[in-house]
């Protein structure tokens, strides 16, 4: 198995629009979580999510951009700051050496939506348009940085439900390893879908309804007074390379990944047994044992503030590490859950700690609930030289993921 490091990061999201200042905002606790008119008018019962605000795609091209749902352009803006912060000449792409995984939950699905829509009302398929196909198909984001960039190597998407992102990343690791690609970008998408699916989520009474003149306090994962997460949206973009690949050229990485776990529960679709998560983590501790990990400083849990998964987590991390554990905490309560795209977005926010030697704590994290106590929570700013660091996600249908980087 080769070895593989992260030499480039690239993230749209609600804290921010490139790595310098998710940076900022991870440090400052500058929460991207705000109040959402479309949801109040759409009759949520939660009117808060974090969105992606502010970002300019002009220069990606306007004939580029035609077949670019919103997943892809969020995706296409990512990997492009991915590509020149690893400093990688473009050419490097074009090859059959070179691959792109980018996962999402929902692909285009707005643009599916809009030519019913339009369909509907004109009863006139011309007005659909060409394009609006490859805008909505799952795999929008991946084909169309392939086409974008050039890449001739592997490209799809996966979707493993909100364990997509940490997968995504942990199969171009196992490509790279294995001697498939020696290049791959790779991470999640999604955009936000409140019509097609934040809906099912506020109709089981999955979001919070009671803060929503105050957004930035309803995400609270582990707190006494959680009511479920909060949704967002974006890309992250993480540029993977072979050890040999990335020293040949001069690279700087930001780390080598040294453990991947991926399980399912096999159990049910929506409750979790805790079952895929301890073995996904093993997983991925024993492929960085083998690679002389011996402690973990850090873990950036799933964190959502759910009242059935908080405690599970905190239960499989007391078993699994003892007493002390890591240093625990959840970024979710300042970006939001983004779906597909949460476990990239969590994966970068772990390298920049990484990088920057400190660890942000949970939002809102203000009384530990009794049924998520005997971990290490963090609930204010650390400043912490880190060794080897993880990163876990999980979703519906008892899906797994766990990443475990260490500083190259």
């Amino acid at each position: 198995m080769r070895r593989v490091l992260v030499t480039g990061l690239g993230i749209v999201s609600s804290i921010g629009n490139n790595k310098d200042t998710v940076l900022r905002s991870l440090r400052e606790n500058r929460s991207g979580i705000e109040f959402v008119p479309e949801m109040k008018d759409l009759g949520f019962r939660c009117h808060v999510g974090g969105r992606v605000k502010d970002l300019d795609v002009a220069w990606i091209g306007r004939r580029t951009l035609l077949s670019m749902s919103n997943v892809a352009r969020f995706a296409a803006a990512a990997a492009s700051e991915a590509v020149q912060d690893a400093k990688l000449l473009p050419d490097a792409l074009k090859s059959p050496r070179a691959a792109v995984v980018v996962g999402t939950c929902f692909g285009g699905v707005n643009e599916i939506a809009k030519a019913e829509r339009v369909l509907q009302e004109t009863r006139n398929p011309l007005r659909v348009g060409g394009a609006s196909l490859v805008r909505g198909m799952h795999s929008t984001a991946a084909a169309n940085l392939a086409a974008w960039l050039g890449v001739q190597g592997r490209v799809y998407s996966l979707c493993s439900s909100f364990a997509t992102g940490a997968d995504a990343i942990g199969h171009a690791y196992e490509m790279i390893g294995r001697g498939t690609a020696d290049v791959c970008l790779c991470g999640g998408a999604d955009e936000s879908s409140m019509r097609q699916a934040w809906g099912c989520l506020d109709n089981w009474g999955g979001m919070p309804g009671s803060r929503n003149d105050e957004p930035e306090k309803a995400c609270r994962p582990y707190d006494q007074d959680r009511e479920g997460p909060v949704l967002s949206e974006g890309a992250g973009i993480l540029l993977l390379e072979s050890r040999d690949h990335a020293l040949q050229r001069g690279a700087h990485p930001y780390a080598e990944i040294v453990g991947y776990g991926s399980s399912n529960d096999g159990f049910d679709m929506f409750n979790p047994s805790g079952e895929g998560l301890t073995e996904c983590i093993r997983q991925a501790m024993a492929a960085g044992h083998e690679r002389g990990v011996r402690r973990i400083d850090y873990i950036n849990a799933h964190g959502t503030g759910t009242k059935v998964h908080d405690p599970l987590e905190v239960r499989v991390i007391r078993e699994l590490f003892g007493t002390p554990s890591p240093l625990i905490s959840s970024t979710k309560g300042l970006a939001g859950h983004s779906l597909g795209a949460t476990g990239a977005h969590e994966a970068i926010f772990t390298l920049l700690m990484l990088r920057h030697g400190f660890v942000a704590p949970t939002l809102n994290l203000e009384r530990i609930a009794p049924d998520c106590e005997g971990v290490s929570h963090v609930q204010s700013l650390r400043e912490d030289p880190l060794e080897a660091v993880m990163s876990f996600n999980a979703g519906l249908g008892g899906a797994n993921a766990c990443l475990i980087f260490r500083k190259p």
